[in-house]
């Protein structure tokens, strides 16, 4: 309950209408929570937390990382708490709509009272991180570490060799489960590899990334061996 005995007010936000219905049974059994409104895109979450103001919006990521973003930087720029509900073993997403501002996740396996306890923690003013959520970001994290080694070594533009093998493997077509396999790493450091990759070299996507590396010329022409612990 806030602190004049009245329910605290969530508004739910996910592209799929069959989990928001299912989202709205659970906090039915919860008689400190309400949900006051339900959006099925970022425009309409915007719209309704302008008049509703929630005390917590539930933000599914089940639409556009970029569109997440969006969402969750708007929301919390209005004094606005949001937890973000995932269901995607990727990391990705969830770095960036946590960056934007979100004050915790939960995954969509958790149960019922613990998406209930969340909520109500983030009510509360604190930060809520699921389990399984944290060790997804701890993955990905551990990515962007490995794949920044040497950095301070390397020239603006340029790819330390680890960078380079990848962005060859890239340019051959292979996928980051296929490249994590050749190099025995995780997929998260492959990601990590590829995203400093992108953004040292100035570029948008790893079909870029690919052109890149057949118009100068294979890594592998340029001496990088193809060791798979390189």
């Amino acid at each position: 309950m806030s602190s004049d005995g009245e329910p605290r007010h969530v508004l739910i936000c996910d592209d799929h209408e069959v989990l928001r219905h299912g989202l709205r049974a659970v906090f039915r059994q919860a008689p400190d929570l309400t949900v006051v409104a339900e959006a099925a895109d970022a425009d309409e979450a915007l719209s309704l937390a302008a008049r509703l103001r929630p005390d917590v919006t539930l933000v599914g990521l089940g639409t556009q990382g970029a569109t997440v973003q969006r969402l969750v930087r708007t929301l919390t720029g209005m004094g606005l708490p949001v937890v973000l509900l995932s269901g995607t073993d990727d990391a990705d997403d969830l770095v960036e709509a946590l960056s934007a501002g979100a004050r915790g996740c939960v995954h969509t396996t958790v149960s019922p009272t613990r998406l209930v306890e969340g909520v109500r923690a983030v009510a509360r003013g604190e930060t809520v991180l699921d389990a399984c959520v944290a060790g997804e970001l701890l993955h990905r994290l551990d990515g962007v570490r490995q794949a920044g080694e040497g950095s301070d070594r390397s020239c603006s533009g340029q790819l330390t060799a680890r960078q380079l093998r990848v962005a060859d493997l890239v340019a051959e077509g292979l996928s980051n489960a296929e490249i994590a396999a050749r190099l025995r790493v995780s997929r998260a450091t492959v990601k990590g590899h590829i995203t400093v990759a992108l953004r040292r070299l100035g570029l948008r996507d790893r079909t870029q990334l690919a052109i890149h590396v057949h118009r100068t010329g294979r890594p592998t022409d340029r001496g990088e061996g193809r060791s798979p612990g390189g």
